[in-house]
């Protein structure tokens, strides 16, 4: 596992997104870094990523807002699965989560609420 004091990875984010910037190739700061992972491992359904086992990378979010008999704790038992495997430095600094199912009109919304290290960082999902 790498040291959370000396982290370092290669930014992820795209043009369009709303930290994109131009000047930027390496990420530093760890909750950056992390937020960065959790986007890809919130937006990716699982075992969409070739070459991963049956229980493989993706915490499949759009088939949770499709079904109706999934309790909040199961989809975050779900959530806190992957990231046990897939970020497992989040655990070293520490973080609550927080899942929040809401009934839509064609289909569920889930508001994802995290709290690392004092910053909180929210996911909306419809």
């Amino acid at each position: 596992m790498a040291n959370v004091d000396d982290f370092k990875d290669m930014t992820i984010r795209w043009i369009n997104h709303p930290k994109y910037r131009t000047d930027k190739i390496i990420e530093d700061q760890i909750i950056e870094v992390i937020v960065q992972k959790l986007e890809m491992l919130l937006y990716t359904e699982k075992n969409s990523v070739l070459g991963q086992d049956s229980y493989g990378f993706g915490s499949n979010i759009e088939y949770y807002l499709w079904q109706t008999t999934f309790a909040n704790d199961v989809i975050k038992g779900d959530i806190v699965q992957q990231i046990n495997k897939w970020i497992p430095e989040l655990n070293s600094i520490g973080y609550t989560l927080d899942v929040v199912l809401y009934e839509g009109t064609i289909q569920d919304i889930m508001h994802l609420d995290f709290v690392i290290n004092g910053y909180n960082i929210q996911f909306l999902f419809q």
